[in-house]
């Protein structure tokens, strides 16, 4: 594992430390469950980015943002994101997902 140091804001270690307490977890974890939430987040983000503009298909989007089909295509539904999906798509997704 590597180590990497930062200085943060008085605030974000308040809460930082809020966390832990609340978790039962030291502070170290604490920033990796923060760091890891945020970078799928952020991940999550750059996926759907990408698929409005119709760059990647829904199975891209997925696959970029590391959680399964039907968890992007629920993110797509929940954030009514217009969907950019063609036949050949479908056919891709659905071929992808067979081989799984």
């Amino acid at each position: 594992m590597t180590l990497i140091s930062t200085r943060i804001p008085e605030d974000i270690e308040k809460d930082l430390k809020w966390y832990a307490q609340k978790e039962r977890i030291g502070i170290s974890m604490a920033m990796r469950k923060v760091l890891d939430k945020g970078l799928q987040d952020i991940k999550i983000e750059y996926a759907l980015e990408l698929y409005k503009k119709g760059r990647v298909s829904l199975w891209k989007a997925a696959e970029i943002a590391g959680i399964s089909l039907w968890e992007i295509i629920d993110i797509v539904k929940e954030r009514k994101i217009p969907r950019q999906y063609t036949q050949e798509d479908t056919e891709k997704d659905i071929k992808a997902t067979l081989k799984e």
